[in-house]
């Protein structure tokens, strides 16, 4: 009896350690298909406004108004919903209601060396302008 368990033992043990690699191995390898990943490649961000995926070097149209500590920010869309078009929806994100052709989104924006934080306030219907 005492030997059949010195031999069970490190044979079950090595089929665990072995299920638990493959799981490790297999979690990391895995690939996320989302709305943000197209056949060229990765988007790195989205428009705030349409949702569409910007890939390298496309940038949202806006206007920065810099100021202490925090800046103010009027965004107009991306190259997909700027200028307004038929094809592509513009939405507010704060009252999820359609942009008109005329109407913007008011943002607050801090300015840090390493990275730029926007915070999206409201269109120009829902937010009215304090600045």
């Amino acid at each position: 009896m005492y030997n059949v368990f010195t031999f069970i033992v490190p044979i079950i043990t090595g089929i665990i350690v072995i299920i638990l690699l493959l799981l490790l191995l297999r979690k990391g390898s895995g690939e996320t298909f989302d709305k943000t990943r197209t056949q060229q490649g990765v988007f790195h961000t989205s428009c705030p406004l349409c949702g569409s995926g910007l890939e390298k070097g496309q940038r949202v149209k806006s206007v920065l108004f810099k100021g202490t500590p925090d800046s103010m920010m009027e965004i107009y869309g991306c190259p997909h919903c700027y200028p307004p078009n038929n094809k592509i929806k513009r939405i507010c994100p704060v009252c999820k209601t359609e942009l008109a052709p005329g109407n913007i989104v008011i943002a607050r924006a801090f300015l840090k060396p390493d990275k730029t934080h926007v915070h999206v306030l409201g269109c120009s219907e829902c937010y009215r302008r304090k600045y």
